[in-house]
Order: C-alpha cells, then structure tokens, then sequence
C-alpha cells in the first residue's frame, strides 16, 4: 500500500493537469489474477486514455495477465510499465508491455504524456523504451535526477483511488490504514523516501542496474525541511500513523550534521517513532544518539551471509564480518536503555554455499546478544542482477522463470536449493526465536549441539525432500 513509486509518478501527472485513478492491487498469492478480478477494472479502463503498471519481479505474472487483458479487451490502451523490474531488464518487459520506463520516471512522465496528448513522436522519449513492430527501441538514458525538492508529495487524494481484491473498492481511510499495519510492529506505519541512491553493488539488489547505466550510484537526498514537511502534512491527514519508517537503502550515507538538523526538525515536528535501515560500514555513534533523542525505535541493518567467501565471491558485499560484529556490539549498548531494536538480515537457500557457509550463519546467529531480532529471506534471484545473470549460465534457474522471481521472504517460501540439516537448522532456530523469544538465551547450548560435526554427519543422511518438508512446518 505504500507504492512510493506510482504515488510520486501519480502527483506528477496531477500537477500537470491530467485525471489519474490509481489501483492498489490486494496482496494475495501473486499469480492469482482471474478474469472477474480483471473484468472489475472495465469502468475504469473505458475512460482511460493510458495504463501505467508498476511492477516488482514478484508481481511480473500479475503484471503479464493485466497487460494481456487490456490489450485484448481494450487494444486502443497503451500500456507502460515501470518500477524495479523494468529498471533492472527492459527487454524483458518489452515482451508484454507497448513500453517500459527503464531509469527514473519523475524526470520524463510528463514529457512522455504530452507528446502522446499532442501527437508527437513519443517514442523517442528519454529514459524509457517501445515494442515498435517487433522490435525493442531503447532510448538514451539521462542523468540521474537531482533536484529531489522539486517533486510533488506523494499522493495521498483517496477519493481516486481503489483497491481491486476481487471486486473493485473505492479506496477509503480504514482501508489505508490497514494495508499499512505491517511488520515488524503490525501497527500503521507510514513509509517515505529520503534520499536515492545507495553505497554498495551488491550482487543479489538491482542496484546494480544503476552501477551498469551510470559507473556508479549517485546518492540523491531531499533537503531535511522538505523531508518534515511532506510528512507534517500527510500526518495531519491521516491521523491513524503511529511510525515512520525512513525506506532508504542507507540512512547513515548522509553526514552528521544532517542527520542532527534531521533529529532536530522530526522532534520538534513529528514526534513519532521512526526505523531506518543502515549499513555496518556506515554506522558510527555520532549519527546513531541524535536520533535516539528523536524517536528512533528499530534499526534495521543486512549481514546476509555469516561466511566472509559467500559475502566476497558471491555477493560481492564489501562489508567484513568483524565490522558487523563491531556495529552490533556498539548498537546493542543502546537498546535497553532507548527501547531500540536492531533487526538483522540474513539471506538463505544460496545454491552458491557449501554447507559450512551455512553453518557459519547459524553459528553467526547463535552468537548473537540476547534482544536482537533477525530475518530470514530466501534468495531471489531478480533479472537484471549479477547474481541472475551468473544464475542462468550456470542452469540453476531459466530466464523469464516465474518461480525465480519468488518473493525475498520466509513467508510462504519452501527450499529449493539448500535443503539439508544446516538450511533446517537456521528456520528452526527462527521458529524457536519467534515463539520462544523469551527461553532461547537459555537454549543455546543444546543449539549449539545441533550444529556440532557429529550430528551434522548424521543429518547428511536424509534425503533432501526430507528437510523441504520440515522445512515448510517450521517456516509456518
């Protein structure tokens, strides 16, 4: 529901004077899109003169059953796609969609709506690309854009905007506030966008795709003042919010005086809780304690792998263990005393790691101080990426493979790749911090045995279909 992407690009087309209604699709099982679903967007569609779908790698089967259905129910409708998915692979995207906007929209949406609007030739337009005739045109790519204080507030105006979770609903205040009830605190939690940009080339993040087109990727940052303001504003609208979480790739890529005049404004402004995500190459204790004064609540920061190869060969993570396990102890001096959570991520289910990789992140894991909490995401290989690329070559995956492009989470995920005693072990050891929060601490020695040489030789007898089932039971 937070859709920062299509909310910006919706502001823009607003303040230029065009009509948009926006769809908000129900998170459901990903592939499931039937033609009564579809059919329900009819009275929108008749007076539409554009369809814009933004698309995750997730969602790409969604997004191909919706392209394909107005294309043969409304063949006069042009759609262009957009999001992460086209930014990483716009070729692939071209074989459904009559265009893709492949670098960022904000820059080029209006150009491109007004020469469709005039008549002129819009396929030459920058940053995007065209299905003409059977083949892919690839325009010029521009500059990325830096004037992040110019765009519009998200759009926000729900009286032109629906939710399709199978009947068509007008989008109302209660619903919003719903579908923005998320983990990790199940309560309202308004995203925003601070800045673009991020300080790594990690071989898994389309990131890379920003690396590929411009040699490196530009951090971008709203002024602090303009930060404060879009959320006073949207805050006084919608009075259900009780967090802010702070989505850029690295909130400590700005320096210290910024983020002291941030402390300082969002406190005297906005005074809710707030997360952000930063990395341990980033941290430092000068950035960290103006925040805490602020409202900070959750940091959130990747380790991914607790093998420095997989890190290293595989991921292509310019972050050393050791800096991790530095950040981790200096953060963890701060958490009882500020109510603060650190929440790591941990990545599983590599077809590139041996079993003592693995068992270097469950040990990684075992190690950790008593109140920080982790994640376990499935690795996905997204198109466009290093990692996917290295992933075909190799016969792991196919391209245009729908279950590659599973979601990088443990919910509703199986193994695929990994499915022996170490893997095992790392869900169960999730599954016991999830239910047993408070008793773990005290388990960790019969943990520890787990992961002992004996019993994972033991463990290497049963077969793999065997640790995919008891695998599907404890990720429940």
């Amino acid at each position: 529901m937070s859709s920062d992407g299509s909310r910006l690009i919706s502001a823009l087309l607003k303040r230029a004077n065009h009509q948009v209604k926006s769809v908000f699709y129900a998170r459901r099982e990903p592939h499931q899109s039937d033609e009564y679903d579809l059919n329900e967007l009819s009275s929108l569609l008749v007076e539409s003169n554009l369809v814009l779908v933004a698309v995750y790698s997730r969602y790409v089967v969604r997004a191909i059953q919706l392209t394909d259905y107005i294309h043969k129910n409304y063949p006069d409708k042009l759609v262009i796609w957009g999001g992460p998915h086209c930014i990483s692979v716009p070729e692939l995207s071209l074989s459904y969609a009559d265009g893709v906007c492949f670098s960022d929209g904000d820059e080029v949406i209006i150009d491109f709506v007004n020469r469709l609007e005039s008549g002129k030739n819009y396929l030459e337009t920058p940053n995007m690309g065209f299905s003409v005739n059977g083949y892919f045109k690839i325009n010029e790519t521009l500059p990325p854009f830096t004037d992040l204080d110019s765009l519009p507030y998200y759009d926000f105006d729900i009286k032109d905007h629906f939710l399709l979770d199978t009947k068509l609903i007008p989008m109302t205040k209660d619903i919003l506030r719903d579908g923005h009830a998320v983990y990790p605190f199940n309560k309202p939690i308004l995203f925003t966008i601070t800045s673009r940009g991020c300080p790594h080339n990690c071989s898994y993040c389309n990131n890379c795709r920003y690396v590929a087109m411009f040699g490196h990727n530009k951090i971008r940052s709203y002024s602090i003042s303009r930060i404060i303001k879009e959320l006073k504003y949207t805050l006084e609208r919608f009075d259900f919010f009780g967090l802010v979480g702070i989505g850029d790739d690295d909130f400590f890529v700005r320096p210290t005086k910024e983020i002291e005049d941030f402390a300082k404004q969002y406190k005297e402004n906005i005074c809710l809780p707030f997360v952000i995500a930063v990395s341990a190459n980033t941290y430092r204790r000068e950035k960290l304690e103006p925040l805490l004064g602020a409202g900070l609540k959750l940091i959130q920061m990747g380790v991914q792998s607790g093998s420095e190869r997989v890190l290293d060969e595989v991921y292509n993570r310019k972050i050393s263990l050791s800096r991790t396990r530095t950040a981790i102890k200096d953060i963890e001096k701060y958490m009882k005393k500020n109510s603060l959570v650190l929440l790591l991520d941990f990545i599983i289910d590599n077809p590139y790691e041996t079993k003592n990789d693995i068992i270097q992140t469950y040990n990684f894991i075992l190690e950790l101080p008593q109140n920080v909490k982790f994640n376990i995401f499935f690795l996905a290989f997204f198109p466009g990426t290093p990692l996917y690329e290295r992933a075909i070559k190799d016969g792991i995956i196919n391209e245009i493979d729908e279950d590659s492009f599973r979601f990088y989470s443990s919910s509703g995920t199986t193994l695929r790749y990994q499915k022996n005693y170490e893997t095992f072990l790392i869900l169960l050891i999730k599954k016991l911090h999830t239910k047993l929060p408070t008793k773990i601490h005290g388990m960790i020695p019969v943990l520890k045995f787990l992961g002992c040489t004996p019993l994972r030789m033991v463990g290497s007898i049963f077969p793999g279909f065997f640790y995919a089932g008891l695998s599907k039971l404890v990720s429940r």
